[in-house]
């Protein structure tokens, strides 16, 4: 009996489950088939109970600041007394709930990847090479958490590079990292120009580029990026601690 968190997938392959079970429970409605497959799997009374117990979980990401809401799990912000509104939500969230599930993360929201991508560039400011390329990295963090956000809410993630394949390709249009940084991080990256275009460095949604994505490459790239990130954040707030 499953208790984990439950997403939009979960319900979907039940629905298809439920399907498929016609064949050897020809006497059941399909409706009795998906209760029958929720109670065991997940120890619910039916279906329905399922679906209310997803709807809190997504309700238990929104807060209500004047009026709007935002999900923090997928930052949108709408208007959930807009039927149009709270469906928009509903579509953007099942995509981050999907690509959570294949990356092991969600994109950052707004606020935090500026607050990495300030970091960064102080970081940069030091004379001592280590700390400039950790700020680099920070840098071209905050601009792969905007491009994968992009990518997720096309539903395109995966099509996105991994942020370690990512930095090879970022780098040449990257004109904000002083170069000696930028040539020290394409010698460990590599330089793949041709991609993203020039004063750009979000992934080309029609990019013909056959990326890797590799395990080796994702499980590289999560490192990466939660170091980076843990490192921005824990500097952030020394930063302000009185």
């Amino acid at each position: 009996m499953k208790m984990s968190t439950i997403t939009w997938a979960d319900l979907a392959r039940l629905k298809k489950a439920a399907k498929a079970a016609k064949a050897i429970l020809p006497d059941l409605t399909h409706m009795q088939r998906l209760n029958a497959i929720a109670a065991a799997e997940y120890g619910v009374r039916h279906f329905h109970e399922l679906e209310k117990r997803y709807d809190a979980q997504v309700a238990s990401h929104v807060d209500v600041d004047g009026g709007a809401d935002h999900c923090r799990f997928c930052s949108f912000t709408f208007d959930g007394t807009l039927p149009a509104d709270i469906k928009a939500h509903s579509e953007r969230h099942q995509l981050f709930e999907e690509a959570q599930a294949a990356l092991g993360f969600v994109p950052m929201p707004y606020k935090e990847r500026e607050q990495v991508k300030r970091t960064g560039y102080e970081w940069m400011r030091s004379p001592d090479p280590g700390t400039q390329r950790q700020g680099a990295l920070a840098v071209l963090l905050s601009h792969f958490e905007r491009s994968m956000e992009r990518a997720v809410d096309g539903g395109r993630w995966h099509k996105h590079p991994y942020f370690v394949e990512y930095l090879a390709y970022a780098l040449l249009g990257a004109g904000f990292i002083p170069e000696s940084i930028r040539q020290r991080l394409a010698k460990e990256y590599g330089d793949k120009p041709g991609v993203i275009p020039a004063g750009s460095t979000d992934w080309p949604s029609q990019a013909a580029i056959k990326l890797s994505r590799s395990a080796p490459d994702a499980a590289a790239s999560l490192r990466l990026r939660e170091s980076v990130a843990q490192a921005a954040k824990t500097a952030a707030e020394a930063s302000i601690a009185p």
